[in-house]
This record gives C-alpha cells, structure tokens and sequence, in this order.
C-alpha cells in the first residue's frame, strides 16, 4: 500500500489498527460487508477499502460504523500494544516522609476486568497462557522477582515494578531461587 501524500508513518498505524480492528468486531457480529453496508448508510467499497487499510473515514462515519457495531469510535482505532510496557519502581520518586501516588497506566479502552493475586514459589514457572482479542494485561510485583516471558522475550521485574502488554501475546512467568507475589489485572474489550 502507497501513503497518502502527507502520510505519515503514525497515520499508517492508525490506520491498520482501525482496519484490524473493524474486520475483527464486523466478523464477530457475524456480519458481511453487505449488511454493514445496509446499516451504516457507507459504502459496501468503502468499508472494504477501510478494512484494507486504504482509506481514511471520516468522523461521521467512524461514530456509523462504531453504533452499527455496538462499539466506541475509541475501540475502532485502538491500537495494540507491540511489546510489555514496563515501569520501574526505582524510577518513581518518592520524598522522605511524604506520600507518594503514582500513575502507572491509564486506559479507557475496556469493559470487562478481572483483578489476581498469584504466588509463585521458587523456582516455578506458570503455564503460558493469551486471554483473547483486545485484551491487555497489567501485572505488578508485589515481593520476590519474576521474569515475564512475552513471545518468549525475558522482562525481568522486581519488587513494586509493572508492566502492560497485549493478552493477545503468549506469555508466562518464571522465579529463581525466591518466589514472587504478583498482582496482576485483566482488561477485555467491550462487547
């Protein structure tokens, strides 16, 4: 696919996100291009021509599209995350006898979530797992040391540090000679 002229490579990301996404939440309603077509009001080509990642709808008709699908225009363009998102504990400051609240993610993009606390003894490791389309998972070290194995890519993290990733990745996580406390969250798209 050529860019537009004036493209750019963030504007070429938007667009394949929103074409995944689109084919994705169409195909899950069951629904043809025909029949989104025939709710929407847009083009049998057009709707394909997005799905493709070749066009560039307009807001009127991303919120069509988003209301025939039961969905936000937030979801249809959100993008994946490409690799864990990891946050040091060392990295936040923290004032000598003051408190200290920091923001480690923020997302507006899911419906459904699902919070864990999971002990991992010694020398351990958890059974690789994905949680579906869409997802994200957050995961916090409460205590001990872990690896986080994201598409078989080693993250090591310890007390207090976080991560966040796509579900869609196969990961699991692994300890060493200490066992770990983790908290860890689950976020699902709407549906």
């Amino acid at each position: 696919m050529s860019e537009a002229p004036g493209a750019t490579g963030a504007a070429a990301g938007v667009r394949s996100a929103l074409a995944g996404n689109l084919g994705r939440l169409r195909l899950a309603r069951g629904l043809s291009l025909r029949e989104l077509s025939a709710t929407t009001g847009v083009s049998k080509a057009l709707l394909s021509q997005i799905e493709r990642a070749e066009a560039n709808p307009t807001v009127e008709v991303l919120v069509r599209v988003a209301d025939a699908l039961d969905t936000s225009t937030s979801e249809l363009l959100r993008r994946p995350l490409p690799r864990p998102e990891i946050v040091r504990t060392s990295a936040l400051p923290v004032p000598p006898g003051e408190i200290a609240v920091h923001l480690l993610f923020s997302s507006h993009e899911h419906g459904r979530t699902e919070l864990y606390r999971t002990v991992l003894p010694p020398r351990s490791r958890s059974q690789a797992s994905t949680h579906g389309a869409g997802s994200v998972e957050y995961v916090m070290v409460v205590s001990g040391r872990v690896t986080l194995m994201a598409d078989e890519v080693p993250y090591p993290l310890g007390p207090g540090d976080a991560a966040r990733f796509s579900g869609t990745t196969e990961h699991y996580y692994t300890t060493a000679e200490e066992g770990a406390v983790t908290h860890s969250m689950l976020g699902y798209p709407r549906t």
